[in-house]
C-alpha cells in the first residue's frame, strides 16, 4: 500500500479510534481497488471525521460500502406518500459510544433515515423507516 494513502487512512483513523493495523485492514477490504463507494465515503468524511450525524434531507444518503444499499423505502404509512432520505448516522458515532469493542457489540457500517416526503402533519408521533448497512453485507 502507498506510505502516502497508509498516512491518510491513519490520520482519519485517529479520529474514530481504529488501530493503524485495523484501518489497512479495512481499506485493503473497501478500498480504492475494490470498492469505489467506501473511497468516496471515506474521502467525504475525512473533511470532518469527528462528525457522527450527516442531515441531507431529499438528497441521496452518503453509502459506506456498495453492498446492502435501501433500493426503495417503504410509502409513508399515514399519507402513502413516498419516503426520501432526512439523514444518517455515521459509523463514528459507535466509537464515542465506546461500542463495537466487543465481538457481540452493535455493528453497522451507517444507518439511513427516511422520513415523509410530504411532511405530512399528524398530532402524534409518526414510525419512520430506519435502513442499517453492514459492513458484513459484502
Amino acid at each position: 500500500m502507498d506510505p502516502e494513502e497508509l498516512a491518510r487512512i491513519q490520520d482519519a483513523s485517529d479520529a474514530y479510534n481504529i488501530s493503524g493495523k485495523d484501518a489497512e485492514s479495512l481499506s485493503q477490504e473497501y478500498g480504492k481497488d475494490n470498492d469505489p463507494t467506501f473511497t468516496k465515503f471515506k474521502e467525504r468524511i475525512s473533511r470532518d471525521p469527528a462528525q457522527v450525524l450527516r442531515y441531507a434531507r431529499h438528497d441521496a444518503p452518503l453509502w459506506p460500502v456498495s453492498t446492502g444499499q435501501c433500493s426503495a423505502a417503504p410509502p409513508c404509512s399515514t399519507c402513502n406518500a413516498p419516503r426520501t432520505f432526512e439523514f444518517q448516522f455515521l459509523p463514528t458515532l459507535l466509537y464515542m459510544l465506546g461500542v463495537g469493542k466487543e465481538k457481540d457489540d452493535m455493528d453497522w457500517a451507517s444507518v439511513m433515515v427516511y422520513t415523509c416526503s410530504k411532511d405530512c402533519e399528524v398530532e402524534e408521533y409518526v414510525e419512520e423507516f430506519a435502513w442499517s448497512q453492514s459492513y458484513s453485507d459484502k
